[in-house]
């Protein structure tokens, strides 16, 4: 049995027109739910919105061709007074710091608290925010969010292209059972953040942001597989338990600025994600790269244990793994502290191509690391705490 459509234009949209067509996609979104579910179907050409919401059962389907663009009025977003499970926006300390508004989490496309919904892409399609600057936002300048999903089960995200995120593209506090296939980001903020999610597979895509690639804490399982990860900040900064990266490209720099500093630089491949202020439920923090490719960034790693500057008060990690890993031009030293707390940091399989004489990595005593069967294209410093200093080359071996 075929899900019923609605076609926006029978609700009153126009392709091309310069005006705000909220109400008309609105229409055919409340239709769709009213019906029990469908599609909602946007076809080839611009169309100008403000915050949509969709509900259980909901397919937004982007035809080849097919423009939604976020409107370039502030006032036209909502976050329709729901909130997400990312506390820290109601914590003194953050919202100061930050300049965070109440509001902070309204987007341009919108569900919260629901079953099965996807916003599907055809070749071609394109979701656009505009980067619509909101002077009492995040920094004075980020404005809406992209896609903000909460506390919904069963989300598909597959194919379209996002450009211009005026902040985080793609926002999905505590979903479960997440797929995304083939998504495209490119410029703007974070590419995705996933803070509480469970069971998310990210396959096939292409991120290209300003800001972090993969954002989230707290996240309980998440496969990442062929994708491809370029940054002016950080490829990932993710803290959880089973968080894999298998087959993915690092590479840097930015193609795209940092809105921020106006930076290309990539900051880290991996930056640890742990917050005090949030609960985190996940029973341990490991993450694991294999069959990658890393080049062209300024730190392999950062793991500071229990500090709040670097966002990692929570919950320790436990360990690190790169397994079958080419790494190349790393141009600064990466610091991997467990401060008192163990941690492990494995290699296995790796090649490592230093880039200039300073150390690759230093660690503390805290740190149990071990390689095995990985090849140093050069002479390639470790630091071990303050005053022990290893020099490796050529195939190694060993365990501390």
């Amino acid at each position: 049995m075929t899900d019923p459509q609605f076609l926006i234009t029978d609700y009153g949209a126009e392709a091309g027109r310069m005006a705000v067509q909220t109400g008309a996609l609105q229409a055919a979104l409340d239709a769709c739910h009213q019906a029990g579910g469908g599609t909602v179907v946007i076809p080839e050409g611009r169309f100008i919105t403000g915050s949509l919401r969709l509900f259980s059962h909901t397919t937004l389907h982007l035809l080849a061709g097919a423009v939604l663009q976020g409107s370039p009025d502030l006032a036209d977003y909502t976050n329709f007074g729901e909130t997400t499970d990312i506390r820290y926006l109601t914590d003194a300390h953050y919202i100061q710091d930050w300049h965070l508004p109440t509001y902070y989490f309204q987007a341009l496309v919108n569900a919260y608290d629901a079953v099965d919904v996807a916003v599907i892409g055809e070749a071609g399609s394109l979701i656009d925010g505009r980067n619509v600057q909101d002077p009492h936002g995040e920094e004075h300048f980020r404005g809406p969010m992209g896609l903000v999903f909460a506390r919904v089960q069963d989300v598909r995200l597959q194919g379209y292209t996002f450009i211009n995120s005026a902040n985080w593209a793609n926002v999905l506090p505590a979903c479960e059972n997440v797929q995304i296939d083939n998504v495209t980001i490119l410029g703007g903020h974070d590419g995705f953040d996933l803070h509480h999610a469970k069971d998310v597979t990210i396959t096939g895509c292409r991120l290209e942001t300003g800001d972090d690639c993969l954002a989230g804490y707290d996240i309980h399982g998440l496969s990442v597989r062929d994708t491809y990860l370029n940054t002016a900040c950080n490829g990932l900064r993710v803290g959880g338990s089973d968080i894999v990266f298998d087959h993915c490209t690092f590479r840097g720099p930015g193609k795209f600025p940092h809105l921020s500093d106006h930076k290309y630089e990539t900051l880290n491949v991996f930056m640890y994600f742990a917050m005090q202020v949030d609960p985190v439920t996940t029973p341990t923090a490991d993450v694991t790269i294999k069959n990658a490719s890393i080049d062209h960034v300024s730190h392999l790693v950062t793991y500071l244990r229990s500090e709040p500057t670097a966002l990692q008060d929570g919950p320790a990690l436990q360990s690190f793994t790169l397994d079958n890993v080419q790494i190349a031009d790393i141009t600064d030293t990466s610091l991997f502290v467990g401060r008192g707390e163990a941690v492990a940091l494995t290699m296995t399989n790796c090649q490592i191509t230093p880039t200039a004489d300073m150390p690759l990595l230093q660690i503390d005593e805290s740190v149990r690391l071990t390689l095995t069967n990985v090849f140093f294209t050069k002479p390639t410093i470790f630091l071990i705490g303050n005053d022990r200093r290893l020099t490796l080359t050529g195939l190694t071996n060993l365990a501390l």
